[in-house]
């Protein structure tokens, strides 16, 4: 395909009619992937719904509630009370399955473009990008802030308590000393440790939704046409799995239960030392391309596949940004460097991403004005020629 076809591509109209609340276990999640697939079907592509559940933040605050009650409880030494409740939790299987808050639950998408020629442990190329959203009322630097200190307040915490159980029930069988100063450091810092989450949680949520279309309505745009390409003309030597992904707003949920799911599938199916993943996340007001990651920025993301997508965009003309980061964005790119970790293969790796649009992401300001359809296209025509450099 070449660039005067991807001119008459209106990619900016899967943005627009994507520009609406995708958070994760919605009603408008549920619409938005209905959208992709009716899209997909245009272009008269199967594809397939996978459903996932994962442990949401929801979930995580309720548990650390109950730990903290516990917690109380022995303290105080209401071993009656602990035992009636264990007792009866466990009464049947029922009782033991039930929770105030389940499992969070989401769905990928994903669909399969077998190469032309057929061969045993051929390589694979998985596109991916992310269709759920999130809204916060804080900037999005501050929420990773806050993020961050909710983890390294929680770890702690969870040591510390486990700390505190086993000296009130060591205690209870041979009494120690100093038992005064642990009982009142247990009260304050269980508090201490409740009130900070409680601020977090209530500051990161917003009620006023982000329409997601930097971030990314405009990934999923452009995978919605590749894949229409790559049906119209399979590649010859590289099968293609394209990836929507849900819940990567929550810990790349989605994209660790794919290659988790296939592991066995993939390793055993297709060649993954010439294998690869393009990860297309947020493409705003430019084309960016993580490049480098570490303390030090030395460490590139891929052996040649950044250069493909250079050289591709240097012979089309179209300009893309490479970037550095200490932490790479967090982004459904890393689960397949996972991916390559756990299977000791060279799988390759990429990522796009706007990282200086990320000022309007999470937040009522990522709209559908913040997309070009030029630079949409721009994206779309490099990802294609570099696929193709891919199956030669």
């Amino acid at each position: 395909m070449n660039q005067d076809l991807s001119d008459k591509l209106d990619i900016i109209n899967h943005v627009n009619l994507l520009a609406f609340d995708r958070s994760t276990g919605s009603v408008e999640e549920l619409r938005a992937i209905s959208y992709i697939q009716e899209e997909l079907e245009k272009g008269n592509i199967t594809s397939q719904r996978e459903y996932f559940s994962y442990v949401g933040p929801k979930r995580v605050f309720m548990r650390l509630a109950y730990l903290i009650l516990l917690t109380y409880f022995i303290v105080y030494r209401l071993w009656l009370v602990i035992a009636v409740f264990f007792a009866f939790k466990y009464m049947s299987k029922k009782l033991r399955d039930f929770s105030l808050i389940e499992k969070e639950g989401s769905k990928n998408l994903v669909v399969n473009i077998p190469a032309r020629r057929t061969e045993n442990k051929q390589p694979v190329l998985i596109l991916s990008a992310h269709y759920d959203s999130f809204s916060s009322s804080l900037p999005y630097r501050l929420q990773n802030v806050l993020f961050f200190l909710f983890k390294i307040i929680i770890l702690p915490y969870f040591f510390l308590t486990a700390g505190f159980l086993f000296y009130f029930i060591l205690d209870y069988f041979n009494p120690l000393t100093n038992k005064v100063f642990v009982i009142n450091f247990a009260i304050f810092t269980t508090l201490i440790e409740f009130v900070i989450i409680t601020i977090i949680f209530l500051l990161i949520y917003d009620n006023q939704k982000s329409k997601g279309s930097i971030d990314n309505a405009s990934g999923v745009s452009i995978l919605i046409e590749l894949a229409k390409a790559l049906k119209r003309s399979p590649l010859n030597n590289l099968n293609v799995i394209i990836l929507f992904c849900g819940a990567e707003e929550w810990g790349l949920k989605g994209s660790q239960a794919f290659w988790k799911t296939h592991l066995k599938e993939l390793y055993e199916k297709y060649d993954l030392n010439k294998s690869y993943n393009l990860n297309i996340d947020m493409v705003g007001s430019y084309i960016g391309l993580l490049d480098k990651t570490g303390l030090n920025k030395k460490k590139r993301l891929n052996t040649n596949l950044n250069d493909l997508l250079e050289q591709s965009a240097k012979e089309l003309n179209i300009p893309i940004v490479k970037f550095n980061k200490i932490r790479g964005p967090k982004s459904d790119y890393k689960s397949f460097l996972s991916l390559a970790k756990r299977t000791r293969t060279s799988f390759q790796v990429a990522c796009i991403h706007s990282e200086k649009d990320s000022k309007y992401i999470h937040s009522s300001k990522d709209t559908p004005d913040k997309c070009s359809n030029k630079i949409l296209n721009g994206c779309f025509d490099i990802c294609y020629k570099t696929i193709s450099y891919l199956d030669s």
